[in-house]
């Protein structure tokens, strides 16, 4: 009987010869050397070496194999979830000669799980060093003001003063907060739940349709317009405790808007389909109030389980990051801009002031993207098992202006693009679409400058000038066929310092009009900068 060579893989003996053609041949050579060589060393090495060479043999097959089913697992997967992400009226086999146009308008959210670039980038040596280094200059920067302010004061100052100011009156803003949400969760939801019981009786749908768009704008700008209004103006609240109100008007009122707009085409479309289409569940626009995203869906994608220690690691940098922005407002911006007022005001004097300030106004702008769109963001997400983290992109390889308006906030930039460009594009059939564009952009300014004034105050028009005039121009110029890396440094020149502008030209005027309050709150008074009068 002929001597087999191939052993089976993972045991001690000796198994039949296979039947591969290849196999064969490496048997019928293996058979020969042991009929005509014996049992040398030099013969041992051969099939030793013939065993090792079939070993290899069979992981690659093995391993191809592997990576073969994960990948078709992969994209099962993801085309069920990007089906399911499809409203049920729009899942219909697309016709042959459908326009491009058409197709852009049928564009829908889909959400995937995927991680957050930041802790894709940690899991890399060299960027999580770079991270490590970031955070031991600011470390540095923290600890020589401690030991400075310790040293003149004689006891140890962690100065918390600016937090303590900032959320004053914390409960008061947290009250209007609950009023907000129990509002936003059971009024739209309710409103929802009546009109698609109505529905199927009315003979009349739009005009039900417009009666109910009606009561709820009228009940939103009751509750979603004039109440946070009246507790900003009423009471004395801090500027953290304002940011708070203001940016859960405008996140409720985003909220709601989502929520009926999904919820609202299935059911018109399934009037006469009683039974096939359903209200969405309480349960299901709950989640959705408290996940990190502006676009509703019935269902997410969401991870198996929660982990309590990367929660832990957020909400620890989160607090770290309003300490370090803290003691860059009180050691940086306060001390340049605490004389400005007492100087006349001059165009020299302000470049001055701006060029000063890049280095810390560009640290407060990364410092304010990582703990709110990074750090806040993901915790909550953690704790709802929330799998889709693509809060942000690669802003910072952006080669142009309208790339880095996409990637800045995807949160925010989602309801823009989904809600209003091409809902306006719907109406206008697919054409203006610069003119969807530029509406996007003044109403984008327009929110943001109103976040500024009642946070702060003030009414110092520079974000919806810099968004208006400049951020638009800068969009339709500095475009996607922007590809020669030299663009890059340009867009961040421009980051820069309009960050810094916006930064300084705030904090100026805030601290003008804490030293020169208004005699007469007359209305070209309210809408005059203080710091252009005020000299004291």
């Amino acid at each position: 009987m002929p001597y087999k060579i191939f052993q089976k893989p993972g045991t001690d003996s000796f198994g039949p010869a296979l039947s591969t053609p290849k196999e064969r041949e490496w048997e019928e050579w293996g058979n020969k050397c042991l009929k005509f060589g014996g049992e040398d060393e030099h013969l041992e090495n051969v099939i030793a070496h013939s065993q090792w060479k079939r070993h290899l043999e069979v992981m690659k097959a093995n391993v191809l194999e592997q990576v073969h089913n994960q990948l078709s697992d992969l994209l099962d997967k993801t085309l069920e979830e990007a089906a399911h992400s499809i409203p049920w009226h729009l899942r219909v086999a697309p016709a042959k000669k459908q326009s491009r146009e058409k197709g852009q308008l049928l564009k829908k959210k889909v959400f995937v799980p995927q991680q957050s670039l930041y802790d894709t980038f940690m899991e890399v040596e060299h960027f999580c060093t770079i991270h490590h280094i970031f955070v031991a200059m600011l470390c540095i920067f923290v600890l020589k003001q401690i030991i400075g302010d310790s040293i003149d004061e004689g006891r140890l100052v962690l100065d918390f003063d600016l937090i303590i100011n900032g959320f004053q009156q914390l409960p008061t803003a947290l009250f209007a907060w609950l009023c907000m949400f129990l509002y936003t969760l059971f009024v739209p939801y309710q409103a929802l739940q009546i009109w698609s019981g109505c529905l199927k009786i009315t003979r009349f749908p739009n005009l039900l349709t417009v009666t109910l768009v009606v009561l709820v704008l009228l009940c939103h700008t009751a509750m979603l317009g004039f109440f946070p209004l009246y507790i900003l103006f009423s009471c004395d609240l801090g500027i953290a405790s304002r940011c708070i109100v203001v940016l859960e008007q405008v996140r409720f009122l985003m909220k709601s808007h989502s929520f009926l707009r999904e919820s609202m085409p299935p059911l018109l479309h399934a009037r006469d389909q009683v039974g096939k289409i359903s209200p969405p569940e309480l349960s299901a626009y709950l989640y959705f109030l408290f996940c990190p995203t502006l676009i509703y869906r019935k269902s997410y994608p969401r991870d198996p389980y929660i982990r309590w220690s990367y929660v832990i690691q957020k909400l620890v940098e989160f607090l770290a990051s309003i300490y370090f922005v803290n003691f860059l407002m009180k050691y940086s911006f306060i001390p340049m801009s605490k004389n400005m007022h007492k100087q006349p005001f001059t165009i020299k004097i302000l470049l001055l002031f701006i060029f000063d300030s890049v280095v810390p106004g560009i640290t407060l702008a990364v410092m304010i993207n990582y703990f709110i769109l990074h750090c806040w963001q993901n915790m909550f997400a953690e704790i709802l098992r929330f799998a889709d983290r693509s809060f942000y992109k690669d802003w910072w390889n952006s080669k142009s202006f309208s790339g880095f308006f996409r990637t800045w906030n995807v949160i925010v930039h989602d309801w823009l693009y989904y809600y209003i460009y091409q809902d306006i594009l719907w109406l206008v059939g697919g054409r203006a679409r610069g003119g969807a564009m530029l509406i996007v952009f003044l109403l984008s300014a327009a929110v943001h400058e109103y976040l500024n004034t009642l946070a702060f105050s003030i009414f110092f028009p520079v974000i919806f000038v810099l968004f208006a005039t400049i951020g638009v121009l800068l969009n339709f110029v500095l475009n996607d066929k922007r590809k020669n890396p030299v663009w890059n440094i340009i867009i961040w020149i421009c980051l820069i310092l309009g960050t810094t502008t916006i930064f300084s030209l705030y904090s100026q005027e805030w601290l003008a009009c804490a030293h020169c309050p208004l005699k007469e709150k007359t209305f070209w008074q309210l809408v005059t900068p203080c710091s252009w009068s005020c000299h004291q």
